[in-house]
């Protein structure tokens, strides 16, 4: 593991357009298709999964034993000079395609060498620039390799397989805006990892910067370390990035205390507590969860729906939590509160649970449901940022399906999907087994009953592209939870099995 270099780079997993490595698991017959039950997307495989990328199957020319031979002769000699395409014409498409997706930008530079030397190379630098991060793949195990991985995209239905060496010595603790969060076994660096780019950066161990108790400032005593919660890598709630510093700043939420985020720079030394700018009622600022990095700041909520940011700004001597949004639900009931990315939009997804929903809550009676009879009210919202309000929305979108979990969320696309009911929203395994419903559709406002998940579940239950659904996988991997047993992170299920 590098020690002297916060980057690292290794040959990419898109070596060449043409390569195998491209290909979905089901072509390669390396193992069954992911989502068998669900049947290929529609429209097919993916440009990306294709024999080159797909402005070159669009552009190549097709020659054809009835074509003189001039002709054939000609065109083959306008393939080969396509390496010396104007550079402002280079730089244009691969824009063009980096705009749609990094994975057709990596095929597009594999192509040759000229292309290349016009173009930015994503491995470069400290491995956190924000164009080539892979907001709209998802990584997924594979069964029968520690470090195997599929990689689907959920806005295309592209799927890869691929290796991650990492895996060996690094555990995955989760995702931050694509990236992969990884935590050393053995010396408990975090690091980043672009799956798609292979490009690595390096954080501190998990310590505190004891020069800097934000402890004692938020508990309000001089000697606070009974207040401070133990940094330990099963305590992370998810993750997000802050591009507003030079280098870019990793936000980590943490489960429970009165510190709910540290962040760090690749250089330092050790990680930096965040104050609350407000001291509210216990619990406003102990938790934050499902963070989402959004026009270069990281954004978290708490459960209750308050929306709060990171200060970095050179003037501050540690990170400050503001808030966006402070405002209150109208009514007192359970509530959970998640944030979503979608397609350059932050929506707000608000679940209630109470009778007081109904008894002088102030809601509409269409908008209340009932499961197992209790008052139940899920809500959506746009987030105006530059407004700092928040524009309620009849629903996640037609074609739309978001997946909750205070670790992260999923906005997936149910045009590729189509086993995934759209406009609804999906409540992560723990929600769910607790007595919740396991779906909620907008349309028509119906809820579906929840899976049985396995309460005590093994290794041979351990969720899979190959065996499992996209559903399964998604309602499993959204809320994970990690224990240190024997430098082994396992979720809540699996820590029951252990020996």
């Amino acid at each position: 593991m590098p020690t002297t270099s916060s980057a690292r780079r290794r040959p990419p997993p898109f070596p060449h357009p043409r390569s195998d490595r491209l290909l979905c698991p089901a072509a390669t017959g390396q193992c069954p298709p992911p989502y068998a039950k669900d049947g290929p997307p529609s429209g097919g495989p993916s440009p990306l999964l294709q024999d080159g990328p797909a402005f070159l199957n669009k552009m190549t020319p097709q020659l054809t034993e009835s074509q003189p031979v001039a002709k054939r002769t000609r065109a083959a000699t306008k393939w080969r000079d396509w390496k010396n395409l104007p550079t402002d014409l280079v730089e244009d498409i691969a824009g063009r395609l980096l705009n749609f997706d990094v994975a057709e930008y990596l095929c597009f530079r594999a192509t040759c060498k000229p292309w290349r030397d016009c173009t930015d190379n994503p491995r470069m630098g400290d491995g956190m620039d924000a164009r080539f991060r892979p907001r709209n793949w998802i990584v997924l195990n594979r069964c029968g390799s520690r470090t195997g991985r599929t990689l689907v995209n959920i806005a295309t239905g592209a799927r890869a397989n691929i290796d991650i060496h990492e895996l060996i010595t690094h555990n995955q603790l989760g995702t931050a805006d694509g990236l992969l969060v990884l935590a050393n076994k053995a010396t408990d660096h975090i690091c980043l990892l672009n799956p798609l780019t292979s490009a690595f950066s390096l954080f501190p161990p998990l310590r505190i910067d004891r020069a800097v108790n934000m402890s004692s400032m938020v508990c309000g005593s001089s000697s606070s370390s009974s207040c401070r919660p133990p940094l330990d890598p099963s305590k992370i709630n998810g993750a997000g990035i802050d591009d507003s510093t030079s280098p870019r700043t990793l936000v980590l939420c943490l489960r429970a205390g009165w510190c709910p985020i540290v962040c760090a720079k690749p250089a330092d030394k050790n990680w930096v507590y965040g104050c609350a700018t407000e001291l509210r009622p216990a619990g406003i600022v102990a938790r934050v969860q499902s963070p989402v990095t959004i026009g270069g700041r990281c954004y978290f909520t708490t459960t209750a729906g308050a929306i709060m940011t990171v200060d970095l700004s050179s003037a501050a001597r540690w990170p400050v939590m503001t808030f966006l949004l402070n405002e209150d639900p109208p009514v007192n009931a359970k509530i959970s509160s998640f944030l979503v990315r979608s397609q350059g939009r932050m929506l707000m997804v608000r679940y209630m649970v109470g009778s007081n929903l109904v008894d002088g809550g102030g809601y509409d009676e269409t908008k209340i449901f009932k499961w197992h009879g209790r008052p139940c009210c899920m809500e959506v919202f746009e987030v105006d940022i530059a407004g700092r309000q928040l524009v309620p929305q009849s629903g996640v979108g037609d074609n739309k399906a978001a997946f909750l979990g205070a670790t992260h969320t999923v906005m997936v696309s149910t045009k590729k999907f189509p086993k995934i009911a759209a406009n609804s929203v999906y409540l992560n395994c723990f929600l769910q087994r607790r007595g919740h419903f396991g779906a909620y559709h907008f349309g028509d406002r119906t809820t579906t009953s929840p899976k049985d998940y396995p309460a005590r579940r093994s290794r041979r239950y351990f969720p899979c592209a190959c065996h499992w659904e996209l559903e399964d996988c998604l309602v499993r991997n959204v809320e994970k939870r990690y224990y240190k047993e024997n430098y082994l992170y396992m979720d809540d299920d699996m820590r029951q099995d252990a020996p």
